[in-house]
């Protein structure tokens, strides 16, 4: 999987990390606690130090063959197996973490939209969630379900969303054409949401 992302160029956990960075200070960077939501092989964790996160990262997917390769990069304090969905919450306490960074996890057949509210509910107040969200032409049902819950958690009061930006999720230049990609597919958004302060 790794071989492939690289062959393909994929930019989702540095561009994710990188935004992250820019949210906070280098204090808070070197004791901030993350949760890297859908870890993966954990390279968002590798790009999340990269950028300077020096403090806990916990490691929570549901596949056990990922974690074991996550963890064998020494980014991680901790690790989690866990499928989230709307019936199977976050394993975690309220107010748990100072940031959550999901890189490609929202997506369809992953973590549905209608788990957001509960991603919030384990940081803490005024914290961020960044998640990088890559939306082709076959997930067009999964992209009006997941902008309909932003909408309804900001109109809630729950969250606001500070920031919505368009990248360039693969670099596909010299991707063989027996893959028949389309070339508009290649771009992604990186959102930032920040909860709010009373809850």
């Amino acid at each position: 999987w790794e071989s492939d992302m690289k062959s393909m160029t994929y930019n989702a956990p540095d561009v994710a990390a990188q935004k992250a960075a820019s949210l906070v200070s280098r204090e808070q960077m070197e004791h901030f606690k993350l949760l890297d939501l859908g870890t993966g092989t954990g390279i968002s964790g590798v790009a999340l130090r990269r950028a300077g996160f020096l403090g806990d990262i916990s490691a929570l997917d549901g596949s056990p063959g990922m974690l074991k390769l996550a963890m064998e990069k020494g980014t991680y304090s901790d690790e989690t197996e866990h499928l989230l969905t709307s019936s199977n919450p976050l394993p975690y306490p309220d107010q748990s973490f100072d940031m959550v960074v999901s890189v490609s996890s929202f997506t369809k057949h992953h973590i549905e939209s209608d788990c957001l509210e509960d991603v919030l509910r384990v940081l803490k107040p005024l914290s961020y969630l960044i998640a990088t969200v890559r939306f082709d032409r076959h997930m067009q049902d999964y992209k009006a379900r997941f902008y309909n819950e932003l909408d309804r958690l900001e109109a809630a009061g729950l969250i606001k969303i500070c920031s919505r930006d368009k990248y360039l999720h693969y670099r596909w230049d010299e991707v063989s054409d027996e893959f028949e990609v389309n070339f508009e597919d290649q771009y992604a958004h990186v959102l930032v949401l920040q909860k709010s302060g009373n809850n």
